[in-house]
């Protein structure tokens, strides 16, 4: 699973500013629509920039976190 770019979040955000639905969202960036809801929902309203900063934040932690694992 790759994770969305910084530029596929500010058209998301772009995209959800002009009403198109998650559907359109998704063809348009050509993710699945899951990927898109999924997105939409981490962050209330939805800013692309706040976005990014979050799944960053969950990506570095998720790698300290297998480190650790493979140390026992």
């Amino acid at each position: 699973m790759t994770s969305l770019s910084s530029q596929e979040r500010t058209v998301i955000q772009t995209l959800l500013e002009l009403n198109y639905s998650v559907r359109a969202i998704a063809r348009f960036i050509d993710r699945s629509p899951a990927t898109v809801s999924v997105e939409i929902h981490q962050v209330t309203p939805y800013k692309a920039d706040i976005a990014h900063a979050l799944a960053l934040k969950k990506k570095r932690h998720l790698r300290s976190h297998q480190k650790l694992m493979f140390m026992f």
